[in-house]
């Protein structure tokens, strides 16, 4: 009976993360692809490169399309260290602090801590790539001397 009882709790702890891990995920999305829209400027059909780790975006996003190379899409997201050379130079979005102070590009940081979301947009790298964003973003600004 004990082992019955062990193995029901074992079960409903493991599904339990899962669906914890998925929801965290869509909104994640949410998120980005909102980021995605005020960097872009565009409201959908948005082509995004992204590195294997952040994939799942697509599952969830109404607005983001797969760009299968760099080249073609209007923004990187990256959550891991980019394979492809060929991307620097591109407005990117990252899902890591340290890779916002690693690449140049990163226009804006979308990362957790201690289990609070942390939104960072770049001042300078933002008047480098001219975009303007909305007055609720703002607060978010920070300078690239603070990194």
């Amino acid at each position: 009976m004990w082992k019955v009882i062990k193995i029901f709790l074992l079960v409903y702890i493991i599904g339990a993360a899962a669906f914890q891990e998925e929801k965290v995920r869509k909104i994640e999305t949410e998120i980005l692809s909102e980021i995605s829209s005020v960097i872009t400027g565009k409201q959908y059909g948005i082509k995004v490169y992204t590195t294997d780790n952040m994939k799942y975006i697509f599952k969830y996003s109404k607005i983001l399309l797969p760009a299968y190379e760099c080249i073609n899409a209007d923004l990187i997201i990256a959550g891991e260290r980019l394979k492809d050379k060929r991307c620097r130079g591109k407005i990117m979005v990252v899902t890591k602090y340290y890779l916002l102070k690693e690449y140049k590009d990163a226009v804006a940081a979308f990362y957790w801590h201690k289990g609070r979301p942390n939104l960072i947009f770049i001042e300078e790298r933002l008047k480098q790539y001219r975009i303007s964003i909305p007055d609720k973003y703002k607060k978010f600004i920070d300078s690239e001397k603070n990194l």
